[in-house]
């Protein structure tokens, strides 16, 4: 008998702690706070529309609500979608300028959340009509030169490219540039992928950014030459003939790099490019591969006749 009003002396003791602590947990997660949640906007535009001004990519709900829900809310990622479609109704004027009401309601809580403030409330659109346009590329160079060597032959591809954006960003444009292009970076003769730059998110390539960049470093002197040195033929074609097999080059050679004559022959190579689609006989244009440092003043000859068969 003693044992059995122990065991339920101890057992009414655990049931009122356990009571306790769920009471406690239970005000505590019931307790009323207080918290902001920001919220991604994101918009649907007219298909004939652009914005003018960038209009708030966010806003900040003031929440008050059970404190149980508050992580759950305010780590889920929400996001509200704007139809200007429908907004920009009505007249030219109503349809360019104009503000959107975010209503608190359309933020999904659970239940005994309520949005107390969103802000900014308003938001403040401003569109304006696509326009495009071809303009012209310029390259952008930066940094400089070794001494007594020029950049020839500067040629982008395409030369032109069609731009599409807010109509009054559209007419001020007078070119696109490229991104900056290390001059130091540059060498021999190359074609060169290069980026252009945008200067303003807003506007829209119709063609994408692929822009080649064709150039030549010559130098204005030499004080080093080459002879004899072999035409390599880069070909698709089994049988390939030409009289002049080899060629001779004048270069502009850095003092460091001199010390090691030896190094130099080894590393000058002249290649002879034969078309894919080339027959009989066909004059190419020789091409000269440099380390870094060395620039082409002159290869003699310039181009070959070649007979292919």
């Amino acid at each position: 008998m003693r044992l059995k009003g122990a065991v339920k002396k101890h057992s009414l003791k655990f049931i009122s702690a356990f009571l306790s602590l769920f009471l406690w947990i239970y005000v505590l997660n019931s307790e009323k706070v207080k918290f902001e949640k920001t919220v991604t906007l994101e918009y649907i535009l007219p298909s004939d529309m652009m914005f003018s001004e960038r209009p708030a990519t966010e806003v900040t709900f003031m929440i008050e609500g059970p404190r149980a829900f508050v992580r759950t809310v305010a780590e889920r990622e929400d996001r509200l979608v704007i139809d200007l479609n429908r907004a920009s109704r009505g007249s030219v004027k109503r349809q360019l300028n104009f503000s959107v009401d975010i209503n608190p309601t359309q933020l999904n809580l659970p239940f005994g959340m309520v949005v107390e403030r969103v802000l900014p409330r308003k938001i403040a659109i401003r569109l304006e009509r696509k326009a495009s346009r071809i303009i012209p590329v310029k390259p952008q160079f930066i940094g400089s030169l070794p001494d007594k060597v020029a950049l020839t032959n500067v040629i982008l591809s395409p030369e032109e490219i069609e731009v599409y954006g807010p109509r009054s960003l559209v007419a001020k444009l007078t070119h696109l540039s490229t991104r900056p292009i290390e001059l130091e970076s540059l060498i021999g003769s190359e074609e060169i992928s290069v980026e252009l730059s945008i200067p303003d998110d807003r506007l829209t390539l119709t063609t994408g950014q692929d822009i080649k960049l064709m150039y030549q470093l010559k130098a204005a002197s030499a004080n080093f030459e080459l002879k004899n040195l072999p035409i390599k033929i880069l070909t698709n074609s089994k049988v390939i003939t030409s009289q002049v097999k080899r060629a001779s080059v004048k270069l502009l050679v850095p003092e460091k790099v001199m010390k090691n004559r030896s190094n130099i022959s080894s590393t000058v190579q002249v290649w002879a490019d034969i078309p894919a689609d080339a027959k009989g006989k066909t004059e190419v244009p020789l091409r000269v591969i440099l380390p870094p440092s060395i620039h082409l003043l002159e290869i003699t000859p310039k181009t070959i006749i070649v007979n292919i068969q």
